[in-house]
């Protein structure tokens, strides 16, 4: 009983962990949003030349999410030692305001490891490795709106349709 305590802990610890860093990072950095155009039947094809990653979104993501991406410096902010940070923010239906679906960072070898053995919640989850560098995903522990409400079912289906393994795709 107390391992599931501990487990259950840790992994709301790493929500509100996550949560804290973007909120106190968030003033700190540029914010060059990156909105992806709404097309009826298609999923939109997120690239990111600089990362060597794309992302394909699920149908259901089409016109209720946007894209941020930071590099270097920036995504350092967002997350220390990432050399590359992509959010995928669900936009809310009253359009004030956005809620991080999908974090996708990406880490040297050394920097990941180091990262991945400290105490604490995790980063993330590793998705692959590629030339020294490291794919990590990092999703909301729970829905951050009224399970009830308009967003909070809209967020539900949204985080219930990724499959981050046949979304994601090393570049060459």
């Amino acid at each position: 009983m107390n391992f599931k305590k501990i487990i259950v802990g840790t992994i709301l610890t790493s929500g509100v962990v996550i949560g804290i860093l973007l909120a106190i990072n968030y003033d700190k950095v540029e914010h060059p949003a990156q909105h992806v155009a709404q097309e009826s039947g298609k999923t939109n094809l997120y690239t990111n030349p600089q990362a060597k990653f794309s992302f394909k979104p699920p149908t259901s993501w089409n016109g209720n999410y946007k894209v941020n991406q930071y590099e270097g410096a920036d995504a350092d902010k967002i997350l220390p030692s990432a050399k590359h940070v992509v959010q995928f923010d669900y936009a809310k239906k009253d359009g004030k305001g956005s809620e991080t679906l999908l974090m996708i960072s990406v880490f040297t070898k050394t920097d990941w490891t180091r990262l991945s053995s400290e105490a604490g919640p995790p980063v993330g989850t590793s998705i692959t490795e590629s030339n020294d560098m490291v794919y990590v995903y990092t999703t909301p522990q729970s829905n951050p709106f009224d399970s009830q409400s308009e967003d909070g079912k809209l967020f539900d289906q949204l985080y219930g349709d990724l499959n981050i393994n046949e979304s994601f795709a090393l570049l060459k």
